[in-house]
């Protein structure tokens, strides 16, 4: 047996919690099947999934949570990361250990869901509880991967408990699409129509894949254990295809390549902002190309990298695509050119973020640079809007119908300037280290 689930078997079981639990439970849904004996075998359904909802998602996530937060708080995370296991064993045993008991009580109760949900709905509910279980697993990996990696620059949150409550978000967000969709009969996606149930369990599969996966390789980047960045960019495309499907539209070659476009911003920032970004990230990239070690590169490499060229793949092929779709060449122009601007944003912002992290002797750099990219993208054209200054807001955000050249051509001057300071700033403290680290040796 997997020695970090067995583990953890021992820490959440006790012949107390094994006996009573199962005994608490029948008496509950045993109540509730005497209180209406007419209609109980959908109150015995209805209970069930809430009582799996409530024990699996919410006590689970919490108990995701703390399997990675207790270890980092109470200085054992190192032993673990010295001990001969692989990073899928170590993944899977915490994702299932830790929740052993919620899974152990969620069990119970998707069993009487199960029984009573076929005789009041048939299969469908068999694949609605499918659905639970999915989600629980999404949200529990996506709980421990989270804290895996926050914990390589923020200890803070970690030492705060965890970042685990964006689980709770997340919760919010499948509810919510869940609750709307379950209205429909069926669901559109790329012009054809799946049952509703059956798309949402295929979306909670889908998706709970990829929350073990990332949970997979944030337990490899904890343990040591170096990988090549290629999972986030394949991420971004995969959750570009399933988000592109539910816009109907006659050229779905662009609407899937502007979705991707916008996912991969999103990815852009979001890894940009979660990541280690100072000098020692560049010098150990700058060692690995000088001895040639370009499997070392890329294994050292950021995530924000990858996204950041997908979005500039995505916005060309955006761009290209449009010709002679749209009959005014006034919006051919605009919406072909379109793309090219965000990804010349992105790069824009990238590069200050960059500058001002790698600020020498600087407190609070993250903080500061997350400061100024609000200033630059949104107070200063919405103060030079609202003042009628209208030249000065569209060279600060060169947003034009009619003149879209013009605003493409300002965003690469505007790209232009950030990444000149971004690799001057860069190569003076590069420099500086390798004199100092000269005069100390």
């Amino acid at each position: 047996m997997n020695p970090e689930f067995k583990r953890n078997l021992w820490l959440v079981f006790t012949p107390q919690r094994l006996i009573v639990t199962p005994i608490l439970l029948a008496l509950v849904f045993a109540s509730v099947a005497m209180f209406n004996k007419i209609d109980f075998v959908n109150n015995l359904y209805g209970l069930a999934r809430i009582m799996f909802v409530f024990i699996v998602w919410f006590w689970g996530l919490r108990s995701a949570n703390s399997s990675i937060t207790n270890e980092l708080r109470d200085k054992t995370w190192d032993q673990q990361r010295m001990c001969a296991l692989q990073p899928w064993a170590m993944t899977w045993g915490k994702l299932f250990g830790a929740t052993a008991f919620e899974w152990y009580a969620g069990l119970i109760c998707l069993i009487v869901a199960g029984i009573f949900g076929w005789m009041a709905q048939g299969s469908s509910a068999i694949v609605n509880l499918l659905t639970l279980v999915s989600i629980a697993i999404l949200i529990h990996a996506l709980s421990i991967a989270l804290n895996l990696h926050t914990s390589q620059f923020e200890s803070r949150a970690i030492q705060q408990g965890g970042v685990g409550w964006f689980g709770l978000f997340i919760l919010f967000i499948i509810w919510s699409v869940s609750a709307k969709w379950f209205a429909f009969e069926s669901i559109d996606w790329w012009g054809m129509a799946f049952p509703a149930a059956y798309f949402l369990l295929f979306g909670g599969l889908l998706f709970a894949c990829c929350a073990v996966f990332s949970a997979w390789r944030s337990m490899s980047n904890a343990l040591q254990v170096r990988t090549i960045p290629w999972a986030w960019p394949l991420f971004a495309i995969v959750l570009a295809v399933y988000m592109a499907g539910f816009v109907s539209d006659t050229n779905s070659l662009y609407v899937f390549f502007t979705t991707a476009l916008l996912v991969a911003v999103a990815m852009t920032y979001i890894a940009l902002i979660t990541e280690p970004t100072g000098l020692l990230v560049w010098q150990r990239l700058k060692r690995r190309q000088e001895l040639g070690d370009w499997r070392g590169w890329l294994e050292r490499l950021p995530l924000w990298p990858t996204t950041l060229l997908l979005a500039f793949a995505f916005a060309l092929l955006a761009s290209f695509n449009l010709t002679g779709w749209i009959g005014t060449p006034s919006l051919n122009l605009f919406f072909g050119l379109a793309p090219l601007g965000v990804a010349l944003m992105l790069l824009r912002d990238v590069c200050v973020f960059l500058f001002f992290t790698l600020a020498p002797n600087a407190k609070r750099t993250f903080s500061s640079a997350l400061f100024y990219l609000i200033v630059i993208d949104l107070l200063l054209p919405f103060l030079a809007q609202i003042a009628g200054l209208n030249y000065l807001r569209y060279l600060l955000l060169p947003v034009d119908l009619m003149n879209p050249w013009n605003g493409v051509f300002i965003m690469l001057i505007h790209a232009g300037i950030a990444f000149g300071l971004f690799c001057w700033r860069l190569r003076l403290r590069l420099r500086l280290r390798s004199e100092l680290n000269t005069n100390f040796s």
